[in-house]
């Protein structure tokens, strides 16, 4: 995919959109990446070099690749590559716009190459010539205050608003883009503007808040049609595929982006040419989300129970075994490998998600004490690749995803609270035990905001006072059990010690969990006893099961 010499290479532009080689990709597009060789090997030390035309070699003998449209989540405009990985992903020249405002009067589709009232080209050849094989390419003016303007390529605006997976940025380049394609259901509760949504089968949970954001704003659907779409006029027209993109949405919002001000017209500091963006402030139309994934369940996160040494083993054969880093390759996957996740991890794009619940279900321990794994016996696989599986090929199916830093650095931490619990449910046997709390902010439960009222205040008594962090919600995690079609949960509540409520349920409500935490709740503000106050939660929950299930 990109060079595997010496040089360190550097991503200069985003190009046109094609199917290359069907021969070896018919699943998804790919687009053209425009690369340069660094030649002032002062980058190292002094990043400001990389401003200056003469950082590299000749834009007209810049290398093209053509990488899927998937690998987006991996790639920016500014990164430098050496020997077929990232390097370095400079600031170059960083920048904030506060309070910007984002609408139809504010912003404007144009061409890379365009000469703006024939005052000057918007990006002038001479301070940056590493777009001049791309001038049709389409980017997205936004006015800024004193004549000056911000430019984003389309590219860029895609990948930054609809990249959190390969499989949502996907599938916005193969138009029809239809929302069963996205999801298959969403529905938001008005009075805690709660977001319960269920993704389309093999769609990634690091893309959810992406996805809620199109199935509850008209706007934001209609910028992720855009895409396609234009892909799809350009085509049916015969002229080379350059997407155009807007903004999700349409309000105030605070923008952080890497890249570099031009002049124009005579006048410097002009125009700020975004490389990449870094992040946006705009809010998300939800106050919290519960999301559901279909595909297969992912590997319990505890491990699971002894067998019995009367029972029959139930064979169950592994994946193919794989080296330890995989090449991703520009070929359509296997049809008959399974699917795996890599995540890309960065910085968190968007600060409203910081504050908000985005949690699902996640097996803890499968009731699989008559299964027995075995080695499939099958050759190493040494390559992978985005999008839909579709050859022969040992080629495994990989769908990258992408998490921030903060949030991926925390999911294996239990918190202080829940260890004690969590260490008790390892006792139990037979039991398929679920956490329906696994959320971005530590892995394991939601900040308990089900008693807020309208205007988002919440009961004092899930309040408390954190030493490190001052007053805060209490956190809770919900559990289910399950044994044949017998079904339970327990909330465990942030206290000391934490508050425990055992609850009936049956599993096939998916409004379930949410009614179980307010029940908690509740239970909780009225400071009623804890149903562990007597005995350890594995050994009530095991009773109650043998009591519904005698021998």
């Amino acid at each position: 995919m990109f060079p595997q010499d010496q040089s360190h290479w550097r991503i200069d532009w985003f190009g046109d959109i094609a199917f290359p080689d069907r021969s070896v990709r018919r699943k998804q597009p790919s687009v053209f990446l425009h690369l340069s060789r660094l030649a002032d090997e002062r980058f190292r030390s002094d990043p400001s070099v990389l401003l200056h035309p003469q950082c590299t070699g000749p834009a007209k003998l810049q290398r093209r690749i053509w990488v899927s449209v998937g690998t987006l989540a991996l790639v920016r405009i500014g990164d430098i590559w050496h020997k077929g990985g990232l390097a370095l992903r400079p600031d170059y020249e960083l920048e904030e716009f506060a309070s910007l405002q984002v609408d139809p009067g504010s912003t404007a589709i144009v061409k890379a190459g365009l000469n703006l009232n024939n005052e000057g080209f918007l990006l002038p050849i001479s301070e940056h010539p590493w777009h001049i094989q791309c001038t049709q390419s389409y980017c997205l003016m936004v006015q800024l205050p004193h004549d000056r303007r911000l430019i984003i390529p389309c590219v860029e605006l895609a990948r930054f608003y609809f990249g959190s997976s390969s499989g949502l940025i996907s599938r916005l380049f193969l138009p029809p883009l239809f929302r069963d394609a996205l999801f298959s259901s969403a529905s938001l509760d008005p009075y805690s503007r709660r977001l319960q949504i269920d993704l389309a089968d093999k769609m990634s949970g690091a893309s959810a808040a992406d996805i809620g954001r199109i199935a509850m704003d008209p706007i934001a659907a209609r910028a992720a049609r855009i895409v396609g779409n234009s892909c799809l006029r350009a085509s049916t027209a015969g002229l080379p595929i350059y997407p155009q993109a807007r903004f999700p949405f349409e309000g105030k919002t605070n923008l952080i982006a890497s890249g570099r001000w031009l002049s124009h017209g005579g006048v410097p500091k002009s125009t700020f040419l975004v490389y990449n963006l870094r992040s946006c402030s705009h809010p998300f139309p939800f106050r919290s989300l519960q999301y559901t994934t279909k595909g297969a369940q992912p590997r319990p996160k505890l491990p699971n129970q002894a067998r019995s040494p009367t029972e029959e083993p139930r064979i169950l054969r592994s994946s193919a075994p794989e080296v330890k880093n995989p090449a991703l390759v520009e070929k359509d996957a296997s049809s008959k490998l399974a699917g795996k996740t890599r995540q890309v991890r960065e910085l968190a794009r968007f600060p409203d998600l910081e504050r908000k619940s985005i949690w699902r279900s996640m097996r803890l321990m499968a009731d699989e004490s008559a299964t027995e794994h075995v080695n499939s016996g099958a050759p190493t696989i040494d390559s992978m690749a985005v999008g839909e599986p579709g050859s022969g090929r040992r080629v495994r199916p990989v769908e990258l995803s992408v998490v921030s830093a903060k949030a991926s650095g925390k999911q294996e931490v239990i918190p202080l609270f829940l260890q004690d619990t969590v260490e008790d449910l390892k006792q139990l046997k037979g039991l398929t035990v679920e956490l329906l709390t696994e959320s971005l902010e530590d892995g394991w439960t939601v900040p308990i905001s089900v008693l807020a009222n309208s205007d988002g205040e919440v009961a004092p008594e899930l309040m408390i006072d954190c030493p490190e962090h001052g007053l805060r919600m209490r956190k809770a995690a919900v559990f289910a059990f399950k044994r044949k079609s017998e079904h339970l949960c327990a909330v465990v509540i942030e206290a000391n010690p934490p508050h425990t409520k055992i609850i009936p349920t049956t599993g096939q409500d998916e409004n379930e969990v949410w009614l179980t935490l307010r029940c908690a709740a509740v239970d909780f503000s009225k400071a009623a006893p804890s149903d562990t106050l007597d005995a350890p939660l594995a050994e009530l929950i095991s009773w109650v099961f043998d009591e519904e299930d005698p021998v």
